[in-house]
């Protein structure tokens, strides 16, 4: 005898809902790791490159956070929500960027780079999300 489980359906509308906390949750992250660099840079000797990379990390550590909240509304294919939230993360990143036009000076590279390192964190951390939880 066989046991079919029965496939779970994701509410979407709570879904989206969680998505845009996770998401609303890594930018307060983001505004913290930028105001800690403004701080520094404005206390301190620090050189500007200081400067990019706290940001970057707070880029990466806010990627993670969404990709970790986000993978919370299933459990399973945390990789999956992961990615969804920390691709919802960058592209409301590259938004924001352009309106502000500081993404007008950087080169396609560094963007391109950005990304992969926001997907890359916040996949992991839907996986590890989904597995906390078992």
């Amino acid at each position: 005898m066989t046991k079919h489980k029965a496939k779970v359906e994701v509410d979407m509308p709570q879904a989206v809902l969680t998505m845009v906390k996770a998401n609303i949750m890594a930018y307060v992250v983001t505004a913290i790791f930028i105001l800690f660099s403004s701080i520094i840079l404005t206390y301190t000797n620090a050189s500007p490159k200081f400067e990019v990379w706290i940001v970057t990390l707070g880029v990466i550590a806010s990627a993670f956070l969404a990709g970790f909240d986000t993978a919370k509304v299933d459990n399973k294919n945390g990789y999956k929500w992961g990615a969804i939230g920390g691709s919802l993360y960058f592209i409301i990143f590259l938004v924001l960027g352009t309106i502000i036009e500081k993404l007008n000076h950087l080169a396609p590279s560094v963007i391109f780079m950005l990304a992969l390192l926001v997907i890359m964190s916040s996949t992991i951390a839907g996986m590890i999300s989904v597995n906390c939880h078992k």
